[in-house]
């Protein structure tokens, strides 16, 4: 075991995971595939994960590839609970439409679900297509061009790329439907702006009580007092989120501004002391697919650590510090660009992390490194 002990593992978590040995993981801090795909027969999946077989789901995720097309399945998170301790928790991210599946994966496993952590933020982009702009593209009709308007959020029917500062970065053209249907159904689209992520909270069963796992194990509790919020320190919430500037109800207990961030430029390209990893900067995010930078004013962002869903640095040590005891190992089986690895460095515990994919390997061990 000692060899995957702080350093990034290249291979398939499935087959990592079976040369740990059980009960030697304190905590599991992951954010594995979403799984959002084409939506699934749910009876056939529940067919062969209660029959204990692998379900394969056909077609390809958001990140166009095969293992990002289904959440993981039950099998695995069961070699997760073989190796966590009694009483280790669990916060794995998942996503708004197949949340369902995987606390269905995590419960088939072993697990207790205990809590929902609401990671919610302001930034975001909808993915949503244009009802009225498909008729006219169905029709082959030409829109009218009535002026510009600068892209992003709030723009009302058409979103971009910004900058960190939430600034847009492109005048778009307004065009007028054309059509009747067009017309009819202006304003319509098929998605909300998103807004939060659910972080499950899930509990290996305890051995006897919280006390008796606590003192054999060191696990079974969580951190309160080391997660409380601001500078009251009030009992730490099942939301993370911003300061009142954008939430009004003046009791509503959430956690600090710099947890509900998304993952900056400067945050993804540097490693666990706020270094900047020695890697060369590749195309990123969502615009990649556009060769000519057509929604980006002619430039195609960059990133060092090109992973497509970094999570910040600031909210990932904190949930660590949530379900970790002092010296503990937190595991990530889904360690993608290691934020992970490098929130649980920089928060003194140990840690182990697997990654699949070799370039964001390559990205996660320079982090750590």
């Amino acid at each position: 075991m000692q060899q995957f002990i702080n350093v990034v593992t290249l291979g398939d978590s499935y087959d990592v995971l079976k040369e740990l040995p059980e009960l030697s993981i304190d905590s599991v801090v992951t954010d594995p595939p979403y799984g959002l795909s084409k939506e699934p027969d749910i009876r056939e999946v529940l067919t062969h994960w209660m029959n204990d077989q692998e379900y394969r789901h056909p077609g390809k995720g958001f990140m166009g590839k095969e293992w990002d097309s289904f959440v993981p399945s039950p099998s695995l998170w069961r070699e997760v609970y073989r190796v966590l301790k009694p009483g280790g928790h669990i916060l794995c991210f998942a996503g708004t439409r197949t949340q369902d599946l995987m606390t269905t994966a995590l419960r088939l496993a072993g697990f207790e679900i205990r809590d929902v952590i609401e990671w919610l933020y302001v930034k975001g982009f909808p993915k949503s297509m244009n009802v009225s702009k498909q008729f006219d593209r169905q029709a082959g009709a030409e829109r009218e061009v009535i002026g510009t308007q600068k892209a992003g959020i709030g723009s009302g029917k058409t979103y971009a790329f910004q900058d960190e500062n939430s600034q847009a970065v492109k005048e778009v053209p307004i065009k007028l439907p054309t059509t009747d249907l067009a017309k009819q159904w202006d304003g319509w689209g098929t998605a909300l702006k998103p807004a939060h992520e659910p972080i499950l909270l899930a509990r290996k069963p305890l051995e006897k009580t919280v006390c008796n796992n606590v003192e054999t194990y060191g696990t079974g509790g969580l951190n309160i007092d080391g997660c409380k919020i601001g500078e009251m320190g009030r009992f730490p919430a099942n939301c993370v989120t911003i300061d009142p500037d954008q939430w009004y109800a003046p009791y509503f207990n959430v956690t600090s501004r710099e947890l509900s961030k998304k993952a900056s430029k400067n945050d993804r390209n540097t490693d666990w002391q706020g270094n900047v990893i020695s890697l060369e900067e590749k195309c990123g995010g969502s615009m990649c697919g556009s060769a000519d930078g057509s929604l980006t004013g002619g430039k195609i962002p960059k990133y060092r650590n090109n992973h497509p869903t970094v999570k910040p640095r600031d909210l990932m040590a904190w949930l660590c510090r949530l379900i970790t005891p002092p010296g503990g190992i937190v595991l990530d089986p889904f360690g993608g660009s290691g934020s992970t690895a490098v929130a649980a460095k920089r928060e003194g515990f140990n840690f182990i992390v697997i990654e699949k994919d070799p370039d964001y390997f390559e990205i996660a061990k320079s982090r750590v490194a």
